[in-house]
């Protein structure tokens, strides 16, 4: 078992039922659970996350649904953990700059403002590092020393985690590999720096590619079903998206040499439509020393990946200050 969650599951034991509330933050909705010290959900529930109304309105929503998993009362609640989109700042648990699905939290600290609107203990981090905790520690990425976990959605999101602990790097940026610089210029990436991967490679860019080709409806999923069917127009899109995802995890895979690349979100629900395409892509942007014993799988906590990482956030915290 990892080490944290030996300490974790000791602290759980040294006092009785105790749990911490996860939460996971998206500009649409917001999930949460109470989280046992083993990665265990209780309540899970989704609300809206009002992350359009105002820098309060997901403040109120977060207050709400621990008010609601904690029935008002606090009796062995150990803390909060909460996973955001956005750099933060591993040292002030600050958003270190804007985030397209958060407009009223540019450079927010977070933290600090969600620890007075609750009266607890509070950790944050970004979203895709959580899931990829989660996974690295119970998931599909669980007893590797190195894992990469990928989210593959409108967006690409990224965590690296290792020997149980997420890489942040210097600002809290570590992962973003979907602004690595392998796109084929066919869109602007939101973020404003060119030729970014991730219009090419997400499910936004997927949708894009197919209607520019005709194709409609064009979702992930419509257009995976079309081209394992055999039509020559989905396949093509298919096979553009695995190319430059590959080439980025190739990248990944290059300066971290991990275990494991794990993909989720909502695309990579395809499953072996999509991944048996991408692990060629990796295979050829990938040297052949990091390519022996790689292995490259489906996410194995969907949704509520985020959740239990949060909550696997807050008994971290609570087992470093026992």
């Amino acid at each position: 078992m990892d080490p944290m969650l030996l300490r974790c599951a000791a602290v759980s034991a040294s006092s009785g039922s105790r749990y911490a509330v996860g939460l996971d933050l998206g500009g649409t909705d917001l999930k949460a659970a109470r989280v046992s010290a083993d990665g265990r959900l209780e309540g899970f529930a989704k609300r809206p996350s009002r992350a359009a109304e105002s820098a309060e309105g997901p403040l109120e929503a977060i207050a709400e649904a621990v008010a609601a998993l904690t029935h008002g009362a606090r009796d062995g609640l150990i803390g909060v953990g909460l996973g955001s989109p956005g750099v933060i700042d591993p040292v002030t648990g600050s958003l270190a700059g804007p985030t397209p699905h958060l407009h009223f939290w540019e450079a927010f600290p977070l933290r600090e403002r969600l620890s007075q609107r609750l009266g607890l203990p509070v950790v944050v981090d970004n979203d895709a590092n959580l899931a990829a905790l989660a996974e690295h520690r119970l998931g599909a990425a669980r007893g590797a020393r190195v894992s990469i976990t990928v989210t593959v959605g409108t967006g690409i999101g990224a965590g690296i985690v290792v020997e149980g602990r997420v890489l942040h790097g210097a600002r809290g940026g570590a992962g973003e590999i979907g602004h690595l610089p392998l796109g084929r210029g066919g869109a602007p990436c939101r973020c404003g720096v060119p030729d970014c991967v991730e219009p090419d490679a997400s499910g936004s860019g997927l949708a894009r590619h197919a209607r520019e080709l005709g194709l409609s409806p064009a979702e992930a999923a419509t257009v995976f079903a079309a081209a394992e069917a055999g039509d020559p127009r989905a396949q093509a899109v298919v096979a553009a998206m695995a190319d430059r995802l590959g080439a980025a995890l190739g990248v990944a895979v290059s300066l971290i040499d991990p275990d494991v690349v794990v993909l989720g979100g909502g695309v990579a629900q395809a499953g072996e439509r999509l991944l048996e395409p991408v692990r060629a892509a990796v295979s050829r942007y990938t040297l052949a020393t990091h390519r022996e014993g790689l292995r490259v799988v489906a996410a194995a906590l969907g949704e509520r990946a985020g959740v239990i990482g949060a909550g696997l956030l807050a008994w971290d915290a609570a087992a470093r200050s026992a």
